[in-house]
């Protein structure tokens, strides 16, 4: 007989909706659906926190008061599941593998189509690919975080829970997209006027720049929706932890979707900019889109579960956004010295921030599900200060970034082959101070977003900041910004050690 059986034998406290977690953790709990004043919804409080623990037996407390405190001593920092390495390897690996394959994709489509029309006619719509491609970070990988979350607590069981939280959360990704879609237009043509002068940039520019940016964030924000959902209730349906998959899913297929709409749409309207009128056009439809934000929002305004990300959401994806422009500044001005640079820059900001992503959903899980709001569940914030805890701790946490940072190596190595058989187009050119170099800096970079993950999850813990919608979009963020910085550095270093030739050969 498990706990939630026996206390309804003795007691018949049938009214009283307890929820017994994993005995494994000593975590007696009441699942107190009632109580909407809580930070989340399906809270899980201590026994003694309900309002029928008078039924419950003296002996019963004492025993579950000692199980609490001898588990809790135990372990004090205790994991979200049990996977095995070999587990976790297996249902990562897969994901990541595609998902190199997809950045492969959108390299070979920023390669290729870098010299088109579009590109060529409006250079500053080059700034805008990585905060567009950074909007699967911002919006997606988050409502993947949030997904496997909501799993997690049992807010995903019925058919009525599973379509309001859709409904709801692809209200708030399209409001979202088309705010950040139209800043981030706006941070582009600002970056362009101040490197280029303002006489550089005409009003048919702006306006089509601007639609662009908002038409792709929207169409991809409405299917990326759509496929996360699907994602996760497929994840449900083969008791797979969604944490593991739902990020890396929307990576894989990220970063190719968003550039083919992007050139798609940005083609069309920069062929048409020019004819008499469209200017008026494109400024209504601007507006009219603007003006959509506010119908998305109050759908979203309707449901508790995204009503805290629509109050509290905002300034991580608008800082992540202003981070992943910067990334495309940088791009731009290395893709002019080193036109190399579009066939590896979405592998090399795409892979380690993906490694990043996994990691900070699956601590979030962990804290919403073992954490008081506010309160770490053990340890200080200042463990998580030390770097060296990312890989050197034998907690279960640091155990799967050391496996996150090994996958790093062989999946670069095949995206490395791959990139120079399929994109560059010929194995050839392989070159093993490149192939050092790379790895280097990958390591580095995916290094340095584990160690942010650690950190900012447990700090925006302790600000009662919800962590699923706030740590993935700066994470992915700088892992555009360092990622292209350290690709920068490698093609520069390259060119020091006098590759300069080579670099050449690889447009």
């Amino acid at each position: 007989m498990n706990c939630k059986e026996s206390y309804l034998a003795d007691n018949s406290a049938e009214n009283c909706d307890f929820k017994c977690a994993n005995l494994e953790y000593g975590l007696s709990t009441v699942n107190l659906t009632k109580y909407p004043e809580t930070p989340f919804p399906q809270k899980h409080l201590p026994l003694e926190s309900c309002d029928c623990v008078a039924r419950v037996p003296l002996i019963t407390k004492i025993l579950l008061a000692i199980q609490n405190y001898c588990c809790s001593c135990l372990r004090k920092e205790s994991q979200l599941d049990h996977e095995s390495k070999k587990s976790f390897i297996m249902v990562t690996s897969i994901p990541l593998f595609f998902t190199g394959i997809g950045e492969i994709c959108a390299g070979l489509l920023l390669a290729r189509y870098s010299t088109g029309k579009f590109l060529t006619d409006m250079p500053e719509a080059m700034i805008l690919i990585p905060p567009l491609c950074g909007l699967k970070g911002n919006l997606e990988s988050t409502l993947g975080s949030r997904l496997a979350t909501w799993t997690h607590l049992g807010l995903l069981k019925t058919r009525e829970q599973k379509i309001k939280l859709y409904i709801a959360s692809a209200s708030l990704d399209q409001a979202q997209a088309l705010i950040i879609g139209f800043l981030a237009a706006n941070v582009t043509t600002i970056f362009y006027i101040i490197q280029n002068g303002s006489g550089s940039i005409s009003l048919d520019h702006v306006l089509a720049l601007h639609l662009t940016s908002i038409v792709t964030s929207s169409a991809t924000s409405f299917l990326f929706s759509f496929l996360m959902f699907s994602v996760t209730l497929l994840a449900i349906a083969l008791r797979i932890n969604p944490d593991n998959i739902a990020t890396p899913f929307a990576a894989m297929i990220g970063d190719c979707i968003t550039m083919t709409t992007f050139i798609f749409f940005g083609t069309m309207i920069n062929n048409h900019r020019e004819e008499h009128g469209h200017k008026f056009i494109y400024l209504f439809i601007i507006l009219a889109f603007l003006l959509s934000s506010i119908f998305w929002m109050c759908i979203a305004q309707r449901n508790p579960h995204t009503r805290q990300v629509l109050k509290t959401g905002w300034f991580s994806i608008i800082t992540a956004m202003c981070f992943s422009t910067t990334a495309g500044y940088i791009l731009q001005n290395a893709y002019s010295k080193y036109p190399g640079v579009a066939n590896f820059q979405p592998v090399t900001a795409g892979v380690g921030g993906n490694l990043g992503s996994i990691q900070a959903s699956r601590i979030s899980t962990y804290l919403h599900k073992f954490g008081e709001w506010g309160v770490l569940p053990a340890n200080s914030l200042l463990t998580y200060l030390n770097p060296l805890r990312t890989y050197a701790c034998k907690e279960e946490e640091s155990v799967k970034a050391l496996i996150l940072a090994i996958m790093l190596f062989p999946g670069n190595i095949v995206f490395l082959v791959l990139i120079f058989a399929i994109s560059i187009g010929n194995i050839a050119l392989w070159n093993w101070v490149f192939f050092f170099l790379y790895l280097l800096a990958a390591f580095i970079h995916v290094s340095i977003l584990l160690y942010v993950t650690q950190l900012m999850s447990r700090v925006y813990w302790r600000l009662k900041i919800n962590p699923d919608n706030n740590t993935i979009p700066i994470l992915t963020a700088l892992g555009d910004l360092f990622g292209s910085l350290l690709l920068m550095a490698v093609f520069v270093l390259m060119s020091t050690f006098g590759y300069q030739q080579w670099e050449n050969s690889l447009q």
